[in-house]
């Protein structure tokens, strides 16, 4: 692939080069599907994607096309991240939406068995790095898995980047308390490891109630520590939710909000949302606006993190 230059008047010039790992250590928390759309929109916005599924369930493979290679015992990481050999091409896949992808497959158990604690840069060394260092790509997006894995670590430390869904509910935080613990705490300070957002997920409930949409949002925005890794479209100022308590102002629809065609475009088209919403006739109010939630998370790829938007 070629790299194309991207200008927009009044747009801070992106930082290309990057590499970043959508994930949590939990499943069905939106990774998978935050990541995939993530990627397209950079696409989109003319960049140079990759999309790796290091997920070993390969759900997102799957579900876009791509069962064949899931199957194939010669479609093996292991071979250029641990051995050092064959070429990249023998892993990344063309995609009809201009951005390229690396499909999972069922010899993810071989690369798994295979790292180790002491090899978290082999990913990075291997296969991340060159391909960033060589201006192949602007941005590789990878979909590390739900569980605690050397696969997971490898890819945190591949990308030292990293974008964390998380959806209400007590387990759900409880994932993220343990990411934040067993992964980022961790990482060595040589990777200069960073939150690039946090992203409250599946947010479907009246956020004036006391449930657990409203305690995840309230938590992490008074939080000293996460508030500022906030997307602009999930943040609300303390005055704001004594505001919302008292009925003075009308109540907000922060996060990214429960939206059943972000699941329909992969499930029954086979393709990322925003290309879904176009082959419609009309979109919603609610479709406009995940996409515009999904435009900003691509510009904080861009931007190296969370900027007043």
């Amino acid at each position: 692939m070629t790299s194309k230059p991207y200008e927009v008047k009044g747009e801070i010039e992106p930082i290309t080069g990057q590499a970043v790992s959508v994930n949590m250590l939990k499943g069905g928390v939106g990774k998978s599907l935050l990541a995939l759309n993530i990627v397209d929109r950079l696409s989109v916005r003319e960049h140079d994607v990759l999309f790796m599924d290091l997920d070993p369930n390969g759900h997102i493979t799957e579900s876009l096309g791509y069962a064949d290679v899931f199957g194939d015992p010669t479609h093996d990481l292991t071979n250029i991240v641990i051995h050092e050999y064959g070429g990249f091409e023998e892993y990344i896949y063309p995609t009809d939406w201009e951005w390229d992808f690396v499909p999972a497959s069922v010899k993810l158990s071989t690369l798994e068995s295979e790292l180790s604690d002491n090899s978290i840069t082999l990913l990075k060394k291997n296969f991340i790095q060159p391909l960033l260092e060589e201006g192949t790509y602007d941005y590789i997006i990878m979909d590390g898995g739900g569980e605690w894995s050397h696969i997971a670590r490898a890819a945190y430390g591949a990308a030292a980047r990293t974008i964390i869904p998380i959806p209400p509910g007590d387990m759900n935080r409880s994932g993220f308390k343990r990411t934040y613990k067993r992964v980022i705490n961790e990482m060595p300070d040589e990777l200069n490891f960073q939150i690039l957002a946090i992203v409250p997920n599946m947010i479907s409930e009246y956020i004036k109630h006391d449930k657990a949409d409203r305690r995840l949002l309230e938590s992490l925005n008074r939080s000293d520590k996460f508030s500022k890794y906030l997307p602009s479209f999930a943040r609300i100022p303390a005055e704001e939710w004594e505001a919302i308590d008292r009925g003075d102002i009308e109540v907000p629809k922060p996060g990214l909000r429960k939206n059943s065609n972000l699941e329909n475009a992969l499930e029954e088209k086979q393709m990322p949302f925003g290309r879904y919403i176009k082959t419609k006739r009309s979109t919603s109010n609610n479709d406009q606006l995940t996409l515009q939630h999904l435009d900003e998370l691509a510009r904080i790829v861009e931007r190296e993190g969370v900027l007043d938007e």
